[in-house]
């Protein structure tokens, strides 16, 4: 229904036409201007009724406007057979020196000739990656097939279906096609439920674009892949949601993604499941958190403790604890040039975090989740923390500050403190912790840590299932020196005797002191450079399905 709006603007009435409409999933607003000042309201109802037909218009402005700045990717199913799907694109996927397959000779007597000639001269091999498109010249309802590469049949995995699909939608994007058919749901023996939910990823990752600041937009877009399958999409889609919800977070400036917006954020995942706490730097100070207090004490934003609590059901509760350092400038240890830039990222963990309780929620697990979100900038500033500094953290130990740059560890023993009073069944911290993981593992890994092995193997398990693989350093009490203190029970950094990895692990042990640890470390994993696969520069959103995949497991 259209009302008479009053808007004050300084001592001044304007007046409007308004509607309320829903568009999606948000409600906007359609306005059309009736006067200023002082207007008799019967001569507000006169101008009213004659704006009627404008009023009309606007909202269908307003509509139209959100339709064009959507970017959704519609996944649809089909069980058809795929030469008879009206599409811009079909796939036609080939193995690895396969000179024929049951997809090439469905294809009609041209177009199967023309495959066997790229295949018999080998210009095509079917190596992975390898795509080329040819038109059908209207042979078959798909207006082209792009034949693709998949490797060896021998080596097809989950992973490669991810990479897979993402080459797909490239391919399509890059030719302005608005509308693809995939079949590759239907080339593995693997679990169909499976193979059907690694394709959607690998399509949903590779459609995300970071690009809200930027006045031209690229306009080729993909509007519907259909997978050829009588499976649900809804899983995968849930997962890759959750995943770019992440890198959206890590993408965006420090400048929005303050400690107190990371508070608003998890605040939104409350429900009748779900309660959220978020404690303010007094609430902080009064629980003895003097690590959290300190590194973010030479910013003027307020440092925040995030308590997540979902009540999925199930015996077992799971702590996840998030590094959300929404800026790193080093401290007065500052970082210098060409690696400060990228330190919006250093939160990623706690965009992990949020991202798994968000797909936790879509997906309805049974289990029961703390997710626990330490957030601060560490600047510099008059009341910055300082070396030689000795703090208290919220288990009492106390902590020699060797290294203002070794910030991350410090706001997670607070908050490992406070999740093992809550008494879970294990906890598991993730961070970008250390840039030496990147030098270990590079980007292909995370680095893991813990004592427990039965946690270790079911993380393993979970990174080579989800595509988030995991490797194991060792955490053995022969690097107990790498944290040791003259003067306080643990230092911050030794830097200078190598292992950084594990001395952050090692540093972090010592404030879960009884309950099943891990440290997923995924400093080399969390940002990109560069496009790979199905991530474009910037946030990859890891962790999320990583540990998703290792709470299903359970």
């Amino acid at each position: 229904m259209a009302y008479i709006e009053t808007v004050k603007k300084g001592k001044k009435n304007f007046y409007y036409l308004t509607q309320t409409i829903r568009v999606g999933n948000k409600f906007k607003k359609a306005r059309v201007f009736l006067g200023k000042g002082i207007i008799p309201q019967k001569k507000l109802e006169e101008l009213a009724r004659k704006v009627e037909g404008s009023l009309k218009k606007e909202i269908e402005e307003v509509k139209k406007m959100k339709k064009n700045v959507s970017k959704k990717l519609n996944l649809t199913t089909k069980k058809d057979e795929f030469t008879k799907i009206a599409t811009d694109l079909v796939v036609v996927p080939l193995f690895e020196e396969e000179k024929s397959n049951s997809f090439v000779d469905q294809l009609p007597t041209q177009l199967k000739k023309e495959v066997s000639e790229l295949l018999n001269r080998k210009s095509l091999k079917g190596e992975f990656g390898e795509a080329r498109v040819l038109n059908t010249f209207g042979s078959i309802s798909a207006k082209n097939i792009l034949l693709l590469g998949l490797g060896k049949e021998k080596e097809l995995s989950l992973e490669v279906l991810r990479r897979a699909s993402a080459i797909v939608l490239k391919v399509a994007k890059g030719l302005n096609f608005k509308k693809v058919v995939t079949t590759l749901s239907k080339v593995s023996k693997l679990n169909d439920n499976e193979v059907v939910q690694a394709i959607v990823e690998g399509t949903l990752l590779a459609n995300y674009r970071f690009d809200k600041f930027k006045s031209k937009k690229d306009d080729k877009r993909v509007e519907e892949v259909v997978v050829l399958t009588d499976k649900e999409v809804a899983k995968g889609v849930a997962l890759a949601e959750a995943t770019n919800y992440t890198r959206e977070l890590v993408n965006l400036p420090a400048a929005i993604v303050t400690p107190s917006y990371l508070g608003k954020e998890a605040l939104k995942l409350k429900n009748k499941n779900t309660s959220v706490k978020v404690y303010g730097r007094a609430e902080i100070k009064r629980m003895g958190m003097n690590a959290l207090l300190a590194v973010g004490s030479g910013s003027v934003q307020e440092q925040k403790f995030i308590v997540i609590n979902y009540r999925g059901g199930g015996k077992k509760k799971i702590a996840l604890v998030g590094k959300g350092i929404t800026f790193d400038a080093g401290g007065l240890n500052l970082k210098p040039t060409r690696y400060i830039e990228e330190m919006k990222q250093d939160m990623g963990g706690a965009g992990a975090v949020l991202g798994v309780l968000d797909a936790v929620q879509k997906l309805k697990l049974k289990v029961n989740v703390l997710g626990i979100i330490p957030t601060c900038e560490n600047l510099v500033g008059d009341a910055a923390y300082k070396p030689g500094d000795i703090l208290t953290a919220f288990n009492k130990k106390t902590i020699e500050i060797t290294n203002t740059d070794a910030e991350g560890r410090l706001i997670l023993a607070d908050a490992l403190g406070f999740a093992e009073k809550q008494k879970p069944n294990m906890i598991i911290d993730i961070a970008t912790l250390t840039g030496a993981v990147g030098v270990a593992l590079g980007s292909w890994a995370v680095g893991l840590l813990s004592k427990d092995p039965e946690l270790v193997k079911k993380l393993v398990v979970a990174g080579k299932e989800s595509g988030e693989r995991v490797w194991e350093l060792p955490l053995w009490d022969d690097y107990k020196d790498l944290v040791k203190s003259g003067v306080a029970d643990v230092c911050n950094s030794n830097r200078g005797h190598g292992a950084g990895v594990i001395e952050g692990g090692m540093f972090l042990s010592n404030f879960v002191e009884k309950t099943s640890f891990a440290h997923l470390d995924i400093g080399g994993t969390a940002w990109f450079n560069e496009d790979k696969f199905y991530f474009s520069k910037g946030g990859t959103g890891a962790g999320v399905r990583l540990l998703v995949r290792f709470l299903e497991n359970l």
